[in-house]
């Protein structure tokens, strides 16, 4: 195949010439719905280029403990978290075009994983290949599903090539980044809200800081149908939280939209986008410790606290009690 307007393409450097890795470097520009993913070598960990791409899409991830047991690990060391939270913010930051750098050293799931991505998300993407055209190339290609293009180009071409957008969907907000006239410590706290992994998290942070709520059964109430549908207003409910209770509409200011934006379509793309689904459902005792590393400094999150190992719950002061008496 040879089409270079399908959405998913491989392009052959077969010299490895550098001015192709350059191009590719060069075109991620992320307000433009541009971005570039580099993968880590010898990166063999399941989750790892679900870890890249979130980096790319300049995204910071809970710390790594190796040997942590599974109960404990973070979000961003599970496979399909991980997955799941580089395609909301995709959607979220309107990116179009994904350029990979480098897949031949990606194993065959590595390749689907990235055309499972382009399936949920609709983006276009563009794998270079930086090898002579070989039928482990189109292996690896057939693992993209039908429609894929493979395309040979002068390296003189890398720009024009690289440099398409893709389509920009209309029912996302935008990327953006906070006004000029954002004092300091304030414009501080919203990059770092803006750069937060996890869309729950962030979209909580975000939620809390723009409504000045800090009542955790307040954000836990919160529905997918509270949620004006360009992201532009959210109500919060008052006491005592019920379906039927009062809603107060706050506005969405633009630097905030995506993280709601990306918390609304993590309900969507695991199963769970019933309209009367909490907006922040599972921001359960497993996220408590991971959500107060992310937060920004200065911001307690507004999540019920938790005390001990959720695998082992600390006892109540009642059963500590009956057990240093008596018997």
């Amino acid at each position: 195949m040879s089409s270079v307007r399908t959405m998913v393409r491989v392009v052959i450097d077969t010299d490895d010439d550098p001015l192709w890795s350059q191009a590719a470097l060069a075109a991620h520009h992320r307000a433009a719905g541009r971005i570039t993913l580099h993968p880590t070598p010898g990166a063999s960990t399941p989750p790892a280029l679900a870890q890249d791409l979130l980096h790319a899409l300049d995204k910071r991830l809970p710390p790594y403990a190796p040997g942590t047991p599974r109960h404990q690990a973070t979000w961003a060391d599970q496979v399909t978290p991980a997955w799941t939270a580089a395609a909301c913010w995709i959607g979220a930051h309107r990116i179009g075009h994904l350029i990979v750098l480098r897949t031949l050293i990606l194993s065959p799931t590595r390749w689907k994983q990235l055309a499972f991505l382009h399936r949920q998300t609709q983006i276009h993407l563009t794998l270079l290949w930086h090898q002579a055209n070989n039928p482990t190339l189109h292996q690896r290609a057939a693992l993209l599903g039908p429609g894929y293009g493979v395309i040979a180009a002068r390296a003189e071409e890398a720009r024009r090539v690289l440099g398409r957008k893709g389509r920009a969907r209309p029912d996302t907000a935008p990327c953006t980044v906070p006004s000029a006239m954002t004092c300091s410590r304030e414009q501080q706290a919203i990059e770092e809200i803006q750069r937060i992994g996890h869309p729950l998290h962030a979209g909580l942070i975000a939620t809390q800081t723009i409504t000045g709520t800090t009542t955790p059964a307040r954000l836990a109430a919160v529905r997918l149908k509270d949620l004006a549908p360009d992201v532009t207003a959210i109500a919060l409910p008052h006491p005592p939280y019920h379906p039927t209770s009062h809603r107060t509409w706050h506005p969405v200011p633009a630097w905030a939209r995506p993280a709601i934006t990306a918390a609304r379509a993590w309900h969507y793309l695991t199963g769970h986008a019933h309209p009367s689904r909490c907006l922040f459902q599972h921001l359960n005792f497993h996220h408590h410790n991971q959500l107060t590393m992310t937060a920004p400094r200065g911001i307690t999150p507004a999540i019920d606290t938790l005390t001990g190992n959720p695998a082992w719950p600390t006892p109540t002061p009642t059963s500590v009690t009956s057990m240093n008496t008596g018997t």
